[in-house]
């Protein structure tokens, strides 16, 4: 606070200007900062699009390109596929930022989106990849030569209060409230770890727990699927680099197709 406070007087000092009026309940700004604060953030968005613009007429298959997406995309979906496009543009270098939380693509801090579910983002160009289909899995110590998850009776891994929201929980909710959970995290990748343990049942994607030798598909209620979802700024839709990355994922989504919506 005291750097913030010491870096705003010496702005201050520097234009002449009172740019906010201090207070026992905190700052206000003047009339001055107002106008300042409104062109910087005009001066900003022009800087961003000029960024934006340059990208989009690199010609050159180089340098690097920022994914953003989920960790269990990243381990089970784009990691396993990123020697084909290192074959293919050996001078690009992809960048995944594997995180929960959603980058904001207008201000650069990634190039691409992928996203479980269809977006709410206005001024991004957004396409529909695939349907991803959910099963329960659980471990074959746990439930032996049976086939079939039984609601009422088997122990159950999921997600943690703050994803309650996501639509499998919501499916739960709705369709097993009094299912018994005995283990709750906020990571796709740690709920098949805990199912493959043995710990309890698991709803997971069907390209996450498929190809795993230790868990087992059980047969109960249908869960709704989930949406994979690509997100990229207009502008370097048109950039070589990033349409070489939208191309790579295409084509390892038309090839994951099996695993990611089995039998159909």
């Amino acid at each position: 606070r005291n750097t913030v406070a010491r870096r705003v007087a010496a702005l201050e000092d520097a234009l002449g200007l009172t740019l906010f009026e201090r207070g026992p309940l905190g700052w206000t700004r003047t009339a001055a900062g107002e106008e300042l604060a409104e062109l910087a953030t005009r001066v900003e968005a022009d800087v961003l699009a000029l960024a934006l613009h340059a990208g989009a007429r690199d010609r050159a298959l180089t340098g690097s390109v920022r994914l953003t997406t989920t960790m269990h995309l990243t381990t089970y979906l784009l990691t396993p596929a990123v020697q084909r496009l290192r074959e293919k543009h050996p001078g690009l270098v992809l960048e995944i930022a594997a995180d929960a939380r959603a980058f904001d693509l207008t201000r650069r801090e990634a190039d691409l989106a992928l996203r479980m579910g269809r977006p709410q983002a206005p001024g991004l160009v957004t396409r529909k990849l695939s349907a991803i289909q959910f099963r329960f899995y659980a471990a074959k110590a746990l439930v032996g030569s049976r086939r079939t998850v039984d609601l009422a009776k088997d122990p159950f891994v999921g997600f943690e209060e703050s994803l309650v929201q996501t639509p499998q929980e919501s499916w739960f909710a709705r369709t097993a409230p009094e299912r018994r959970v005995v283990f709750r995290c906020n990571s796709t990748a740690a709920l098949a770890a805990a199912a493959r343990a043995g710990v309890g049942v698991g709803l997971l994607p069907c390209f996450v727990a498929e190809p795993d030798p230790d868990l087992v598909a059980l047969d109960g209620p249908a869960a709704p699927d989930h949406e994979l979802w690509l997100l990229v700024h207009g502008e370097l839709r048109r950039s070589p680099p990033v349409r070489a990355v939208i191309e790579w994922v295409d084509e390892l989504v038309a090839r994951a197709r099996p695993l990611l919506v089995p039998g159909r």
